[in-house]
């Protein structure tokens, strides 16, 4: 009896199907690393979502109808400030209370800011709500990939695009809601409504 080894037909086939397999295996593999690197990513926006809603919700709700004072010394002329930014820019302003401290290297009190730039929303926010020049100020990143953003400010019975509704009278006080909706790349429109502490004068 002959024993005979593989013919080269046999051989080439043998290969052409461990090729497949591992082409089979590859696209597999790149299929099930794409979605993990996606849902990785949609966590990020998720987590980053829930993280800007709970700042935004505590620092309004700590707002304080108090007027600051700029580095001058000079008091500003209301105490809350929002705007629906064109392009870019600032589109809050406002006094919050961050509870009791005894520390001199930063207050109870302190101003915090909220602008747009480069479709990223900034959180900014003073040691002090008074400014020197010396106030030092911490920024972080609110929100990235902003594509459109829009502000209403209700005052019980109406809704404005602005807060004051009127800069030459006197301090408008605080509104009693804010509506921000925000469009995320990726994610869609997103819209939120905070309270606000009373906004009596």
């Amino acid at each position: 009896m002959k024993n005979h080894g593989f013919t080269l037909i046999e051989v080439l086939v043998a290969l052409a199907i461990v090729a497949l397999i591992g082409i089979m295996s590859f696209t597999g593999l790149m299929t099930s690393v794409k979605f993990n690197e996606i849902t990785l990513s949609r966590m990020d926006v998720t987590s980053q979502l829930i993280l800007a809603d709970e700042t935004m919700k505590r620092d309004l709700m700590h707002a304080l109808n108090r007027l600051p004072r700029d580095k001058r010394g000079e008091s500003y002329k209301h105490s809350f400030y929002g705007v629906n930014p064109r392009l870019e820019g600032n589109m809050l302003a406002f006094s919050i209370h961050t509870g009791s401290n005894f520390s001199n290297d930063i207050g109870a009190i302190r101003y915090v800011e909220y602008v747009l730039e480069n479709n990223i929303i900034k959180r900014i926010e003073s040691k002090f709500v008074d400014q020197t020049d010396n106030t030092e100020v911490r920024t972080t990143v609110f929100l990235t990939n902003v594509e459109d953003i829009s502000l209403k400010f209700n005052l019980g019975e109406q809704w404005v695009d602005e807060w004051p509704v009127s800069n030459w009278t006197s301090n408008n006080g605080l509104p009693k809601l804010i509506e921000l909706t925000y469009e995320i790349e990726g994610v869609g429109q997103i819209m939120r409504k905070y309270m606000l502490p009373s906004g009596a004068i």
